[in-house]
């Protein structure tokens, strides 16, 4: 490897009305009966269920067919791979919708994956695919892009119908060099970020750094990628991906300030009564609506964690809801999950955890043994463990590794309901990732933000995890290569949680309680 590496500085693409109305005719053929808004930081165009926002400081695109995308209710006559690739080829083609590429930059061998749904009802399961999705990887030279903002995907539904298109590239338009620094340097800045773990591997490699689609950037540089499993508690457990600087130009790795130790004779307040359930008929009595956070972050090697949670709870805070809670590191109890989640998890509406985590589950800290199992949650729904929603939780959020990974997504990856249905005693929507993903600061403030504008809770997870995490992780099975963000809900007949909103933004459903069937539902990043 050379001792210098070009850092590229960026221009974003046309970012104007009137791209964004020659996107909508391209993507979905809309010539007229459109209405054009403003959202944040974006144009929005809007027809019907289709919508086209273009991001006014990227360039970045987001279309979708609403009324298609990741419904489960939609049974789609879809294309087979091969000729779905071919379509999705000729498309972006003839429709110009990819932007055009002068070297080093060169679009990579694309990866072909799609939506699956999966219901278990009487001990049987059924699964089919939504939508066959090809995304289009950007690469510098031979080096991968990570981030989420080097790749385009395109989503064919029912015959091989445009549902979905999304992506950013900003192009460069002036490069300098730097210097390289040593990979032992580097190596010796993981083993430092990670030394309150026992790593039991670790592999690096070398990628470009490209900001989500929703973000301004000036500069696309270098990074070194670390990958790696440690012991966690007895459990191995895949760690978040961790990026580094590979050149004297990266920003530096820095932590948030640390949370003062906390005293174990802390509880909240409760605002409202033990036990009670909170419903449209109370809202007017009963605000505000409750939220916490849990997350590993230094004591994990995560630099990204604690903005990620902090991120979670200010969106919320801004739209009045009660913070209950945000423990980090040390502070991040697993008793606050299981023996006392009555005091804590189990005392808020919606709940963020970010971390490390594996199909089993997912790191906390002591007083108990590091890692909140499966096994500890609940051993069914007919064997009630009295843990999450028997008391006030409807969703929670799990931002790492897991702990949704399925046979259905890649080899010896379980079947997630035999896992995780214990865990539904009430609870709504357990969402989270089916792969390996990469550390960030951002996908709880995002999530929160597609929520406040009116998205269902899984369609705005979905997004978010889209936009920030790239398709492919370097991961064999059963948490890899391709990276799946995923949500798994429950019901019965006339309660069905998968489209329910955050409180105050949209409709919210009956408590599953005594559920009759599982679902399960997954889509490639």
């Amino acid at each position: 490897m050379s001792n210098r590496l070009p850092i590229y500085r960026l221009k974003p693409e046309s970012a104007d009305v009137p791209h964004l109305i020659d996107l909508g005719r391209r993507i979905f053929d809309l010539d007229q009966g459109y209405e054009l808004s403003e959202r944040g930081t974006s144009h929005v165009l809007r027809s019907g269920r289709r919508m086209v926002e273009l991001d006014r400081a990227s360039g970045g695109i987001w279309a979708a067919d609403e009324a298609q995308l990741w419904k489960p209710s939609v049974h789609p006559k879809l294309l087979d791979e091969r000729d779905a690739l071919a379509r999705a080829n000729e498309i972006v083609r003839q429709r110009y919708l990819m932007p055009e590429l002068a070297k080093p930059f060169r679009f990579g061998e694309p990866t072909v994956g799609g939506t699956y749904f999966s219901l278990s009802r009487d001990g049987k399961r059924e699964d089919r695919r939504l939508d066959v999705q090809i995304v289009y990887p950007v690469m510098v030279g031979d080096l991968p892009v990570v981030g989420g903002g080097g790749d385009f995907t395109l989503i064919l539904g029912d015959q091989g119908a445009v549902i979905g298109f999304s992506g950013v590239w900003r192009q460069a338009k002036e490069a300098f060099e730097a210097a390289v620094v040593k990979p032992e340097r580097v190596d010796e800045q993981f083993r430092a970020l990670t030394k309150a773990m026992k790593i039991l591997s670790v592999d690096r490699s070398l990628a470009y750094y490209a900001a989500p689609s929703f973000q301004e950037q000036e500069f696309l540089y270098p990074v070194y990628v670390y990958r790696a499993t440690a012991l966690l508690g007895e459990q191995p457990v895949p760690l978040r991906q961790i990026m580094l600087p590979a050149t004297d130009f990266g920003p530096p790795v820095e932590f948030g300030a640390p949370q003062p130790p906390r005293q174990k004779s802390t509880r909240i307040q409760r605002p409202r009564e033990r036990g009670f359930r909170r419903s449209y008929a109370t809202l007017a009595a009963r605000n505000p609506f409750e939220a916490g956070t849990s997350w590993i972050g230094q004591s994990g090697g995560l630099p990204g964690s604690q903005a990620n949670a902090q991120g979670f709870i200010d969106e919320l805070a801004a739209s009045g809801w009660l913070i209950n809670f945000n423990w980090g590191d040390a502070n991040a109890w697993e008793s606050d999950w299981r023996r006392n989640d009555d005091d804590w998890v189990d005392a808020a509406d919606f709940v963020f955890y970010t971390g490390h985590a594996n199909m089993n589950g997912w790191a906390l800290s002591r007083p108990d043994d590091n890692f909140l199992s499966f096994m500890e949650v609940g051993a069914g729904p007919q064997t009630l463990g009295d843990l999450w929603g028997q008391n006030d939780l409807e969703w929670v959020v799990i931002a790492a590794c897991g702990p949704l990974q399925d046979e259905i997504l890649a080899n010896d990856g379980g079947d997630v309901f035999d896992r995780w249905d214990g865990a539904f005693d009430g609870l709504h929507i357990l969402l989270g990732y089916g792969a390996v993903t990469f550390d960030n600061e951002v996908e709880g403030r995002k999530l929160v933000q597609y929520a406040r504008n009116g998205s269902t809770l899984i369609d705005a997870w979905f997004r978010t995890a889209k936009e920030v995490q790239p398709s492919d992780n370097g991961v064999s099975a059963p948490d890899g290569p391709n990276v799946y963000v995923g949500a798994m809900w429950v019901g019965r007949d006339g309660i069905d949680p998968s489209n329910d909103h955050a409180w105050g933004f949209g409709s919210v459903s009956a408590d599953p309680t005594s559920p009759t069937w599982y679902a399960a539902m997954w889509t490639l990043c």
